[in-house]
């Protein structure tokens, strides 16, 4: 995430799930169009929590597999694949035709539009996105709740695309490879590389300036695509001005910094 810090089946042997055929009562606005209900009545269950994987443990000598300096599209993808089966480990996903819809759109128009998307559901009601590597990218029904329109949601996803196409998840990958004193994270295996992205992605958050590139980047997207705008600084708005602000708030810039910032440069485009 992350602007708020997948295969389409679910959990370990689950079957695959689409998220457009569940319930379509009590929610008004943007989860009837998706046609994925409310939270409270798709039968929301907790998610595991990330597995505990010391980085002292996980980096630890071997074949070597990627030299993170230099990662060609086709191993952000199996990166990305790899990450993927410790998501499913962790919680219920699946897929959405409109959610697959909008995150498409918008991938057209970005800047590492030849990655091959991936757009998944994960049931949790914590308000919720983000991005690993290679094209996925996941979003909370939480989230989608919380949205009034398309717009809004489009603006969520559209941050994440960002993280992408800036390559924030390898970037924290090689920094944490010095921070560890590890002489490279290319010495890990598949399986563990892809545990420590995967607590990356999760656990830690982005810096600062990956924030503000991505709401940046995003915005672009945004309007490239054809949605409104406005719709990034709206909804962080009303996001900020809940009674409970989401928790990914506490590892993202000051919303009241980043609206400001996206409202000058919709000013700016005008």
């Amino acid at each position: 995430m992350n602007l708020f810090h997948k295969p389409q089946t679910t959990q370990r042997t689950q079957t695959k799930e689409d998220f457009s055929r569940l319930p379509k009562k009590l929610n008004k606005g943007l989860s009837l169009i998706l046609g994925l209900g409310t939270a409270a009545s798709i039968g929301l269950s907790a998610p595991k929590p990330a597995e505990a994987l010391p980085f002292q443990d996980l980096i630890v000598p071997g074949i070597q597999y990627f030299q993170l300096s230099n990662l060609s599209t086709k191993q952000k993808v199996e990166l990305g694949s790899n990450i993927h089966q410790q998501v499913r480990r962790n919680y219920r996903i699946g897929t959405n035709a409109n959610v697959t819809r909008i995150g498409q759109r918008l991938a057209r128009v970005s800047s590492c539009s030849q990655t091959p998307f991936k757009f998944y559901v994960v049931q949790d009601a914590s308000i919720n996105a983000f991005a690993t590597t290679g094209g996925y990218v996941y979003v909370h029904t939480g989230l989608i709740n919380a949205a009034d329109n398309e717009d809004q949601l489009a603006s969520v996803i559209a941050h994440e695309i960002a993280h992408i196409c800036n390559d924030d998840l390898v970037k924290r990958l090689r920094q944490t490879q010095l921070a560890q004193g590890a002489a490279s994270l290319a010495g890990l295996d598949r399986s563990k590389l892809a545990a420590v992205a995967y607590r990356l992605a999760i656990d830690l958050p982005n810096s600062r300036e990956a924030e503000f590139n991505a709401d940046a980047k995003g915005l672009q997207y945004l309007q490239q695509a054809g949605y409104d705008p406005n719709a990034m600084p709206a909804f962080l708005k009303k996001l900020a001005s809940r009674p409970s602000p989401p928790a990914f708030f506490s590892t993202h810039p000051n919303p009241r910094e980043r609206i400001a910032v996206l409202e000058r440069k919709i000013a700016d485009n005008r």
